[in-house]
């Protein structure tokens, strides 16, 4: 038996697939394409298959891992190839290896965000948004349930990466994990409300990395 850390990417239409479809989506593509896995043991037998971060529903992600473990006589370009014969077209295997990191070292994730303004928005006003102390919002978790926590210190850094009359892009790091972890919602929520009277129309936002380890010297990404 062979555990093989499977890298994708969900673009376009399929980010709108939530994280317990997208398990639905990975077994039955498993099962069309005739790769042999290994299935637990008991009353229920399924397939050993484990996502290292979900993604959120509405977000895309071009570094996404799942680890599922394989029969032995399969090789990686062979899962690769059948994977994505049986995927999606919006959801495409871009490696197979042997996982390096445990899911439990993820600490940090970067990600675009592309807002769509109705009219421009300065560079002052993003870098006042930023240079705030605290900007508050909701934030649920499975053992506080709702609480109140103020976002930017999950912001491990920002850039503005281009300013157009039709909205502006943002490159953040923020803490991801199961320890701290940020959604992006929160932070274009936030910069929805402060940059009123500006409406925001939409945001187009894209997980690019996952990272362990990762400090003001370090960014080791997750692999």
């Amino acid at each position: 038996m062979s555990k093989r850390r499977i890298v994708f990417s969900k673009t376009g239409m399929g980010k709108y697939i939530s994280h317990l479809d997208l398990l639905r989506c990975f077994t039955r593509t498993i099962r069309r394409s005739g790769l042999e896995v290994v299935y637990s043991q008991g009353f229920n037998p399924h397939q050993k298959m484990t996502f290292s971060l979900p993604l959120p529903i509405g977000v895309t992600g071009e570094c996404e891992t799942v680890d599922i473990q394989f029969q032995d006589g399969v090789t990686d370009d062979e899962i690769m190839e059948k994977l994505n014969q049986n995927l999606p077209m919006d959801i495409r295997v871009r490696s197979v290896g042997d996982p390096i990191h445990k899911a439990a070292e993820i600490t940090a994730a970067e990600y675009r965000m592309e807002a769509i303004a109705t009219e421009m928005v300065s560079e002052h006003k993003i870098q006042a948004f930023f240079g705030q102390g605290e900007v508050l919002a909701t934030k649920k978790t499975k053992k506080k349930g709702e609480t109140t926590v103020n976002i930017l210190d999950y912001v491990r850094s920002w850039e503005i990466t281009g300013i157009a009359e039709g909205g502006f892009c943002l490159r953040v790091i923020v803490d991801a994990g199961g320890e701290r972890n940020l959604k992006p919602e929160l932070l274009a929520n936030a910069l929805n409300d402060y940059l009123a009277p500006i409406k925001i129309e939409g945001w187009d936002i894209c997980r690019k990395k996952i990272f362990c380890h990762l400090d003001e010297t370090l960014q080791e990404e997750f692999r």
